[in-house]
């Protein structure tokens, strides 16, 4: 019963979680007691007198079993061999409006698939760096080099070889886009120059070739591809070369994006067809609105409470977000930062007044809605989070200081707010001097947002003058929405 305790405070969502000392201190107590009187001790429930104070969403995926099945299925599919067929690489759509939860969705297969010794790696395009060929792929594959940098000597030996051995001569093409690579296969020789379109073709026939080595039987390879609806046509290009080629194998490509974003003239749309007149395997899944059902459990675990007991709440959040993950969430925090939803430690309960909530003017508009928890913060940190907006969706403490010129410990704070409103999320630990290295925003919208704030209030001084690192410079000059004169 010790252990189940120790498992239950170190459970990976925040909900399974103890909600308060008290309800440690109850079970603990219980322990103690059982051995003291029989000396051993029998199972019990754990958290019988938590108290649930703290208002934390719930992290589950709600209404969604099917879909995270079939995607599932398909990974099974190019994974599994059989006498009478050979696995095939396979492509999988899922398409909603924004916020539906696309990516949580696909995120919900990760564990799954790792467990089955699979690579699951994820690339994300971004609103404003369209013009930046490549970046979501290089993100992707960036990050699965630094997992094989992790393992051991012999198995790094391994992948040595195999890589030197599909790129032959031309390793540097895939170390100038993957520098990481480099600690692998180590210094490459200088590849011929040649001619542009020479160069495109050269790229993309090596970086299939380089695709291949991590798609074998003993590890298939999930490559996830968010927010398809803003990729370039260099990557584009390589992602038909990537699904069509008939030598790949144990390849399973999942890309999402935003229906309404995507006409019938978009690039990714034309792409598609050529892909299945190819006869390339190409399925979809629709993302449809959460089920009354499905909100009213999400607000159940989220309050600890009885669904039955609150249907009209999950009735008036389902009318004002029309079901809406994102927005679902977004309007029960204002709920909660409003005091529309409050604790009664009498009771110990949460309560809420349905007739109070209707009264108050809660905009339906979720970037108005961010908008507006944006304008609670205090004006160094709107300016500091609208030049994070134009790094990209993901920066760094490090970034972020070189433009202000200050030093990381001297803007932290300020993040730290951002954190506490919910409009950043920190993506990394607390490093060797107690700072959070790595941050993203919560979503594009809050991206929108944060520029939004910053052209109707902009700041006074609207120039900086900022000495940059060429790495650093780099990064910056690749976002279209640069507001700085570099």
């Amino acid at each position: 019963m010790v252990s189940s305790i120790i498992m239950k405070l170190m459970a990976k969502n925040a909900e399974s979680r103890y909600q308060s000392a008290w309800g440690i201190k109850a079970d603990l107590e219980e322990c103690l007691h059982q051995l003291e009187n029989t000396g051993g001790m029998e199972a019990f429930q754990l958290g019988r007198h938590d108290i649930y104070d703290k208002f934390q969403i719930s992290q589950k995926l709600y209404g969604r079993k099917t879909q995270v099945e079939t995607l599932l299925a398909a990974f099974e599919r190019i994974s599994t061999t059989s006498p009478n067929r050979k696995p095939e690489s396979e492509m999988m759509l899922v398409t909603g409006y924004f916020g539906i939860g696309k990516s949580a969705l696909v995120q919900e297969i990760h564990k799954p698939i790792t467990q089955k010794h699979g690579y699951f790696i994820t690339g994300k395009f971004d609103q404003f760096g369209r013009n930046i060929p490549y970046s979501a792929i290089v993100n992707a594959f960036g990050s699965l080099v630094r997992q094989l940098l992790s393992e051991s000597e012999a198995c790094l030996q391994q992948w040595r070889e195999n890589i030197q051995a599909a790129l032959g001569a031309n390793g540097q093409v895939i170390v100038d886009v993957i520098p990481e690579v480099e600690l692998i296969i180590g210094k490459q020789s200088v590849v011929p120059e040649v001619g542009a379109t020479e160069a495109q073709n050269r790229f993309n026939l090596v970086f299939q070739k380089f695709i291949r080595v991590f798609c074998a039987k003993e590890h298939p390879l999930v490559i996830f591809l968010d927010d398809l609806q803003w990729v370039d046509s260099a990557t584009l290009k390589l992602i038909e070369l990537m699904i069509s080629d008939r030598s790949s194998q144990y390849l399973f490509v999942i890309g999402a994006y935003r229906e309404e974003e995507v006409n019938s003239t978009h690039p990714l749309r034309m792409a598609l067809q050529q892909l299945k007149k190819a006869g390339t395997t190409i399925n979809q899944i629709i993302l449809a609105p959460l089920e009354l059902s499905d909100v009213a459990q999400l607000i159940a675990d989220t309050l600890h409470s009885d669904t039955a007991w609150l249907q009209p709440l999950a009735e008036l959040v389902i009318k004002k977000t029309l079901g809406n993950p994102f927005f679902v969430n977004e309007f029960l925090k204002t709920l909660y930062a409003e005091n529309l939803l409050t604790f009664d430690v009498n009771r110990r309960i949460w309560q809420w007044d349905i007739a109070q909530i209707q009264d108050r003017d809660i905009t339906d508009n979720v970037v108005e809605l961010m908008i507006g928890k944006l304008k609670q913060l205090t004006r160094a940190t709107q300016l500091l989070l609208s030049l994070a907006a134009c790094v990209g969706a993901n920066f760094s403490l490090n970034i972020l200081a070189n433009i202000c010129e200050k030093l990381p410990d001297e803007i932290s704070p300020d993040l730290v707010e951002a954190v506490h409103l919910g409009v950043i999320l920190p993506t990394s630990e607390l490093n060797a001097q107690l700072l959070i290295p790595d941050y993203k925003l919560l979503h594009d919208r809050v991206q929108q947002a944060v520029q939004r704030v910053s052209v109707i209030d902009p700041p006074s001084s609207c120039f900086a003058s900022v000495s940059l690192s060429t790495n650093d410079a780099q990064v910056l000059a690749s976002s279209t929405s640069i507001n700085l004169i570099l």
